[in-house]
């Protein structure tokens, strides 16, 4: 009995429909000798031993190679070349499949976890986003309310003792103004601590102080940060109606920020209450995350379960080991961290995303991916041998390749004014000493060396010199450079040509292009080999279809 073992990466629209002419293909291959081959659909670009490429393959490829969202404006790329990339990978995919790499449990690490980390995001789609709105009137009363200007008078200190004191002397009938000028260490203090502002430019304990007040009363003390206020309601204007639209994406961000944590939080409450926790309080409470030595390494070693979660167990010492050594939260909320992650990873995996398009397509390729790159790791990278006879030869053949920069030798005079710089430049035009004018008139620390600022490359160079420089020849002096705040006259004095580096400073250069090199006589061989025993199969038609719908 033959078993088949099909592995595709099904377009999502025509999943069974393909999957027919895959078994079909086959089935008539083994029986006729290879009379048939796949029918032709127009997403699939070709096939390659039994498996096709479609358009979403290649356009992944594209989106991988070049990292660009809007790949329809890489118009002259040749999808021809890419395609037969993406056939050589594919023989390499399956050659790793053959050599079961798929069953590797590196490989399924990096699958699974992939598979969580988009099964979580399609959760959060699913049950928080979605299910936020942001209506125009939202967005206008939130403008209302948060971009109304506020005219307040601050007091800032140190201590609540101190504001105290001051709140007290406030309630008898003390001025508020003469209080901020005598106590508050506010900056605008010397504006008789009043101060102008959004109330959203406020911290939220100051906006809540002064939600509810008038114009002329005063909070209480108030804390913010490590600073005590009292505050002083001056005046009050709405917000101005022409700013809405510079603001309304912000506003609207916020909004939905705000609504998706609420979500969230309710969305988790849900999950807790249909999960089978149970958390042993008494051991928690019993926990010592600051021991350190033989006690921690006891901790560490702890078996006792402290969470029992819809079947899954959680150490003493698996938690213990969870928890950072400078930890800043309480033990608590490190434990309810990882009962929330844990019952989001157990519900978004439970819908098996990974099973429906289009994820079933992404891991397809993911998958195809990691065993591209295990494939390379294992067997390709080892017998990349490289000698230092190869990179010695390498670098003697190549020298143009690792040449230093030109570097110069120059003298500038640097001068705060053009009048200054252009009576400079005639001086130095009438024969005078650059260096002499360099110590008397220029205001940079190079004047004491005569403007000597030593060897640079051009790239060291402000931008309005780099070009300059490449110009003059030896013994030349430059027009006058405006480089703000100054103005700049340089002078070349010797330059460098164009010199390789010692071996020794470039090897590891050389080295990675040695290997390049190597790595791609092998690659290249080994495809070809694996081409000699492969059925390929390209629809011309399919490929000329998408590169022009490509080029649109």
């Amino acid at each position: 009995m033959t078993i088949l073992k099909i592995h595709s990466p099904l377009n999502p629209t025509k999943t069974d429909d393909v999957l027919r002419c895959i078994l079909c293909a086959v089935i008539c291959a083994l029986i006729l000798s290879g009379c048939a081959s796949i029918s032709h659909k127009r997403d699939i670009l070709a096939v390659v031993d039994g498996e096709p490429i479609t358009e979403a393959d290649l356009e992944y490829s594209l989106d991988v190679a070049h990292r660009r969202e809007n790949l329809s404006s890489a118009g002259d790329l040749n999808i021809s070349q890419y395609l037969q990339k993406l056939i050589d990978e594919r023989l390499i995919i399956q050659e790793a499949r053959r050599m079961g790499m798929d069953e590797y449990p590196e490989v399924q690490k990096k699958i699974d976890a992939y598979i969580l980390r988009e099964s979580v995001m399609r959760l959060y789609e699913d049950e928080i986003a979605s299910k936020v709105t942001v209506s125009e009137e939202d967005i206008v009363n939130f403008y209302k309310e948060n971009y109304e200007r506020l005219s307040l008078g601050i007091i800032e200190v140190d201590s609540k003792e101190d504001a105290d004191k001051i709140l007290a002397q406030l309630k008898n009938g003390e001025d508020f103004m003469e209080l901020a000028r005598k106590y508050s260490a506010y900056s605008h203090k010397n504006n008789n601590g009043t101060v102008t502002l959004r109330r959203n430019a406020l911290s939220p304990a100051l906006a809540a102080a002064v939600s509810g007040l008038k114009p002329g009363e005063i909070t209480g003390v108030t804390r913010s940060g490590r600073k005590y206020y009292i505050l002083k309601l001056m005046d009050r204007q709405e917000a101005p109606d022409d700013e809405l639209p510079r603001v309304r994406k912000n506003i609207e961000r916020a909004i939905r920020r705000q609504r998706e944590a609420a979500r969230s939080d309710e969305y988790l409450k849900y999950l807790r209450e249909k999960a089978d926790l149970k958390i042993n309080r008494e051991i928690l409470a019993s926990i010592d995350p600051s021991v350190k030595g033989a006690e921690r390494e006891r901790l560490l070693k702890d078996k006792r379960p402290l969470v029992e979660l819809d079947g899954s167990i959680l150490t003493v010492g698996e938690f213990a080991a969870m928890i950072p050594k400078n930890y800043m939260q309480p033990v608590k909320k490190i434990l309810d961290n990882w009962i929330d992650s844990k019952l989001v990873d157990t519900e978004a995996l439970s819908r098996h995303y990974e099973k429906r398009s289009p994820l079933k397509g992404m891991v397809f390729r993911y998958r195809n991916q990691v065993l591209m790159n295990t494939f390379i790791k294992e067997v390709l990278s080892p017998n990349v041998k490289i000698s230092d006879k190869d990179l010695k030869d390498y670098y003697l053949s190549h020298k143009e390749d690792f040449l230093r920069p030109v570097r110069y030798n120059i003298q500038q005079i640097t001068l705060k004014t053009r009048e200054e710089a252009e009576d400079t430049l005639r001086s130095l035009q009438n024969g005078a000493d650059f260096a002499w004018l360099a110590k008397n008139r220029s205001v940079d620390e190079a004047a004491s060396r005569g403007g000597n600022i030593g060897w640079v490359a051009a790239h060291q160079l402000p931008g309005p010199a780099r070009e300059i420089v490449k110009k003059l020849k030896p013994g030349e002096i430059s027009p006058v450079l405006e480089i703000k705040p100054f103005y700049r006259i340089i002078r070349l004095q010797k330059k460098t040509g164009k010199e390789p580096y010692e071996f020794d400073r470039v090897k590891e250069a050389v080295r990675r292009r040695v290997f390049a090199e190597k790595y791609r006589e092998l690659y290249d061989g080994y495809v070809d080999r694996l081409k000699q025993g492969a059925r390929i199969k390209i629809y011309n038609d399919a490929v000329e279809s998408f590169e022009k719908m490509f080029m649109k």
